[in-house]
């Protein structure tokens, strides 16, 4: 089973793997950003705590996604599913 996230152009989530690397990716990246952003904008840091609030919802919908994505490829997980 394939799950996509936010839009149709977003690439299939197939399992929990890419989606970890992705989030590791993004935990090495993104405070840099908002490092940089806090001290060219100090005024803005309510702004940019809704964001990071966000970004990691964001994250835990992808895991969310990608740990679904991975138990239902197994047939027994889509036939256990519609006896429910």
């Amino acid at each position: 089973m394939e799950i996509r996230m936010e839009s149709k152009k977003a690439p299939a989530i197939n399992g929990i793997e890419p989606v970890l690397a992705e989030i590791q990716q993004r935990l090495r990246s993104d405070p840099k950003e908002w490092l940089k952003f806090l001290q060219q904008n100090p005024g803005a840091f309510a702004h940019l705590e809704k964001e990071i609030h966000h970004a990691f919802a964001q994250m835990a919908d992808h895991v969310v996604a990608g740990l679904l994505a991975q138990a239902s490829q197994p047939p027994e997980f889509t036939d256990a599913a519609k006896k429910k």
